[in-house]
C-alpha cells in the first residue's frame, strides 16, 4: 500500500492511499505517536552504513561501545534532548587502527580494529605469561584502561576476533606491557555516503530526518528532492530539517542560526540536530514556537526585530535570545514554504498545521492497513462497491468521532463531511472528508483514494 498527493482525473498505477490537502484547517490533532528521528553522524567508532536505534544512554554504551559524552556524539546528545528515539546512522567508514604483536621467531601478528575511526587508537593489547601454564600466554584487549577481552593461547593462531579487534598471524607471542593501536582515522564522509544514508532511510520508519551538512549544496538539493518524493509520491509524511536551504516547501524546515551552549558554540548544521529532534517529538497539539532550546545560553547570530521579521517572511526557522531570562527559544515554528496560493495559503508554513495533516494521513493510513490485513487474513478484500464504501465510511467516522470525543475537532457530521465515490477505473474509492478543529473557524478538506 502506498500514498501520495492525489490529482483528480489521474489514476494511480499502484494500489494505495492518496491524500490531497486544501487550505481549510485551523488547528491540529493529538492522534498518532511521534518522536523518532533519523540522524546521520560522523563517529569515531561503530558499524558504518547501518541504522542503530537509540532510546537511552544504556543503548549508547551497549550498541555503540561509546560514552554519551564522547565528542563524536554531540549531534546525538542534542537530538536526544527532545527526540524519543534516534535512528543513528554512521555515515563515515574511517580508517582502522592497527598494531603488531611480536613472536619468538621474529615475525609479527597484525592486530586490526574491528571498525574504522579514531577511537581505535585507544585500544591496547597486552601479552603476559600465564601463571598456571607457562607454555601459554594471556592476551588481554583493553579499551583504554578497561579490559574487554582475555584469551589464553599457546600460539597466535588460536586468537579469535573480539568486539574490538581481529588477529592475523601465527607463532608463540612474546610478552609486552602494551601495544597501542595507531593510525585510526574518522575520515570525511562524501556525497555518496549521504546518498547511501537516504537510500537506507527509505525503508525505515521515522517522523523527522536531519541533514546536518551546510557546505555541500548538491547533497542538500538531493535531500530536499528525497523529502518531496517521500511526501508527494509515496505518501510518507515526514519532515526534513537542514541548514540554510530556502526550499520553499512545507516538508522542509530551514534552520538559519545556531545555539550557543555553555561549553561550545554550535554551528548551524549542528543546531539542526536539536531542531529535528524537537520536530520529531512535538505532539500534534503543540507548536514549537517559544519552546526553549535545552541548555542553550545564547544564539549566533542574534537578529534584531527587523531582521527577525524579514527572515520569517523568507521561511527561516530561527532561534531568539531572551536577554532577561538568558535563554534561547524558537521564534516561530515554521517551515520553508513561502509561495502561498489560494489553495495552499500561509497556514501551510506552520509546522503545527503540517503535523495535523501528516497525523491524519498517517493515522488513517495505519487504520486502513489494519482493516485490509484483517480482511486478507480471512481471505477477503474491501470490495469496490457500496459495501466497501460502508467499510471506509465506518472507519473514518470512528476515527473522526474519537477526535471529536477528545475535543480535538467539533461539528463533525459523517453524513455531510464524508463523501465516498468510486474512481474512474472502478477498482478503488475517492474519499472527500472535512474536519473542523476545535479552535478553527473553517474546515480543512482533503481527498483520499483507496484501491
Amino acid at each position: 500500500m502506498n500514498g501520495g498527493t492525489f490529482t483528480p482525473g489521474v489514476e494511480k498505477e499502484r494500489a494505495g492511499i492518496y491524500f490531497r490537502f486544501h487550505s481549510a484547517a485551523q488547528a491540529r490533532t493529538q492522534m498518532g505517536e511521534r518522536g523518532t528521528l533519523a540522524l546521520p553522524i560522523v563517529m569515531g567508532w561503530g558499524e558504518p552504513k547501518k541504522f542503530i536505534e537509540i532510546n537511552s544512554d544504556e543503548d549508547i554504551t551497549k550498541k555503540l561501545s561509546l560514552d554519551i559524552n564522547d565528542p563524536s556524539l554531540l549531534l546525538l546528545r542534542e537530538a536526544r534532548k527532545k527526540a524519543k528515539t534516534v535512528l543513528l546512522y554512521r555515515v563515515n567508514e574511517g580508517v582502522k587502527a592497527t598494531g603488531n604483536l611480536s613472536t619468538e621467531d621474529g615475525e609479527s601478528v597484525k592486530v586490526t580494529a574491528v571498525y574504522g575511526g579514531s577511537k581505535g587508537n585507544d585500544i591496547i593489547i597486552t601479552v603476559s605469561t600465564n601463571v598456571s601454564d607457562p607454555s601459554k600466554k594471556d592476551v588481554i584487549t583493553f579499551d583504554s584502561t578497561k579490559a574487554i577481552d582475555k584469551q589464553i593461547v599457546a600460539d597466535a593462531s588460536e586468537l579469535v576476533e573480539n568486539s574490538l579487534v581481529t588477529f592475523d598471524g601465527t607463532g608463540q607471542l612474546t610478552d609486552t606491557a602494551g601495544v597501542r593501536l595507531a593510525s585510526g582515522m574518522d575520515g570525511t564522509p562524501t556525497n555518496l555516503d549521504y546518498t547511501d544514508f537516504l537510500a537506507a532511510a527509505e525503508t525505515e520508519y521515522f517522523d523527522a530526518i536531519a541533514l546536518p551538512v551546510d557546505s555541500d549544496e548538491p547533497i542538500k538539493t538531493t535531500f530536499v528532492s528525497f523529502i518531496r518524493r517521500l511526501r508527494d509520491q509515496q505518501g510518507v509524511k515526514v519532515i526534513g530539517v537542514l541548514p540554510n536551504s530556502p526550499a520553499d516547501y512545507e516538508g522542509i524546515i530551514n534552520v538559519t542560526n545556531a545555539a550557543v551552549l555553555p561549553d561550545k558554540e554550535l554551528s548551524i548544521a549542528e543546531t539542526v540536530a536539536w531542531v529535528a529532534g524537537a520536530s520529531a517529538a512535538a505532539p500534534m497539539t503543540q507548536s514549537l514556537t517559544f519552546v526553549v532550546y535545552d541548555g542553550a545560553i545564547d544564539v549566533n547570530p542574534r537578529f534584531d526585530d527587523d531582521e527577525v521579521k524579514e527572515r520569517l517572511k523568507k521561511g527561516e526557522f530561527i532561534l531568539t535570545f531572551d536577554p532577561r531570562d538568558k535563554v534561547a527559544s524558537v521564534e516561530a515554528d515554521i517551515n520553508s514554504f513561502v509561495s502561498f496560493t489560494k489553495e495552499k495559503d500561509k497556514r501551510f508554513r506552520k509546522n503545527k498545521i503540517i503535523r495535523i495533516l501528516d497525523g491524519i494521513n498517517n493515522d488513517l493510513t495505519r487504520e486502513l492497513k489494519s482493516v485490509i490485513k484483517e480482511l486478507k487474513d480471512k481471505g477477503q478484500d474491501i470490495p469496490a462497491n457500496d459495501d466497501g464504501k460502508q467499510i471506509i465510511n465506518t472507519l473514518a467516522s470512528v476515527y473522526m468521532n474519537e477526535l471529536q470525543d477528545n475535543k480535538v475537532i467539533s461539528d463533525f457530521d459523517p453524513g455531510n463531511d464524508i463523501i465516498i465515490t468510486q474512481n474512474q477505473d472502478g477498482d478503488g474509492f475517492i474519499i472527500n472528508m472535512g474536519a473542523k478543529p476545535i479552535d478553527s473557524a473553517e474546515k480543512f478538506y482533503f481527498d483520499m483514494v483507496i484501491k
